[in-house]
C-alpha cells in the first residue's frame, strides 16, 4: 500500500512554522532576559535588599546551626517588619553579640520568629547564635534554646546614694530598656532595666553598661532612648553606677 506523500507546499508550510516559533521564541527569550537585566540594573536599593535577604533566606542558616562559633546575643531592638516566611513573623533585630576573647560587637539581623516566642523574646533578652568565624556579621540564632534575661543587680541595691555622693560623675545616652519583671524599690518605684552608654567626664573612653534602676514615676518620660542622664560612677568598678535623678 502506498505510503502517504506530504505535498511540498505543506512541508514548506510546516519548515516555515517551525523556524518561525523557534525565531519568536528566541526573540522572546532575549527580550525577557533583556528585560530583567534592565530592572535589575535600574531596582532601587530597597528591592535589591528584598531580593538578597530572599536569596540568603533561602539558602537559610542550617550551616551555622550545625558548624558555627557559638555565642550569646542581646536584642537591643526588635521590630515587626510585616513580612511572613512559611507563615513565621520575619523580625529585624539590633543585636549586640558577646562571644569568648572578642570585644562585643552590633550589628542588624533578620530572622524568623517560632510563633511560640512571639511575646516572649523582648529587648534585653538574651539569645544562643552561632557565627559564621570568617564573617562575624552572620550569625543565626538557635530557637532550640529558650531565650533567657539578665539579671543585673539594681542601682539602687548598691546604694545609690552613697554613690551620688563620692562617685565620678559623668554622663549616660539611654541605649534602650529591658524589661525587670515588674520589680519596684522600697518606695513603689518601678525598676527599669537600662541599657546605656556611659561617658566619664574625667576623658575615658565611652562605655556600655546594662544595669536595672529605680526610676522616680515623674522622671518615666527620661527613659526613652537618646536621652542624657546625669550619672555618679563608683571608681573601684565603673560597671557600678547611679542615675542622679535630681542633677
Amino acid at each position: 500500500m502506498p505510503g502517504w506523500a506530504v505535498p511540498a507546499f505543506v512541508s514548506g508550510m510546516i519548515l516555515l512554522m517551525s523556524g518561525s516559533f523557534a525565531a519568536a521564541w528566541s526573540f522572546h527569550n532575549a527580550a525577557f532576559g533583556q528585560a530583567m537585566s534592565v530592572f535589575e540594573a535600574q531596582a532601587g536599593p530597597g528591592l535589591k535588599g528584598v531580593f538578597s535577604m530572599a536569596q540568603e533566606m533561602a539558602r537559610g542558616n542550617d550551616d551555622l546551626l550545625a558548624s558555627g562559633t557559638s555565642a550569646t546575643a542581646v536584642v537591643i531592638s526588635m521590630t515587626d517588619t510585616g513580612v511572613t516566611v512559611n507563615g513565621l513573623p520575619l523580625v529585624a533585630f539590633e543585636l549586640e553579640v558577646h562571644r569568648d576573647g572578642a570585644v562585643p560587637y552590633r550589628l542588624a539581623h533578620r530572622e524568623t520568629l517560632p510563633r511560640l516566642l512571639v511575646g516572649a523574646v523582648l529587648p534585653g533578652a538574651l539569645l544562643s547564635v552561632r557565627i559564621d568565624p570568617d564573617a562575624p556579621h552572620r550569625v543565626a540564632v538557635d530557637w532550640s534554646r529558650a531565650p533567657g534575661y539578665g539579671a543585673p543587680e539594681p542601682g539602687e541595691h548598691l546604694s545609690a546614694a552613697e554613690l551620688i555622693a563620692r562617685g565620678l560623675p559623668g554622663a549616660a545616652t539611654v541605649l534602650g530598656t529591658f524589661s525587670m519583671d515588674g520589680m519596684t524599690a522600697d518606695n513603689g518605684d518601678p525598676i527599669v532595666g537600662f541599657v546605656l552608654r556611659v561617658t566619664p567626664d574625667d576623658g575615658r573612653a565611652p562605655y556600655e553598661v546594662r544595669i536595672g534602676h529605680r526610676v522616680p514615676v515623674a522622671h518615666l518620660h527620661r527613659t526613652l532612648p537618646g536621652t542624657s542622664l546625669p550619672v555618679r560612677i563608683a571608681a573601684e568598678d565603673p560597671q557600678k553606677l547611679a542615675i542622679d535623678w535630681d542633677a
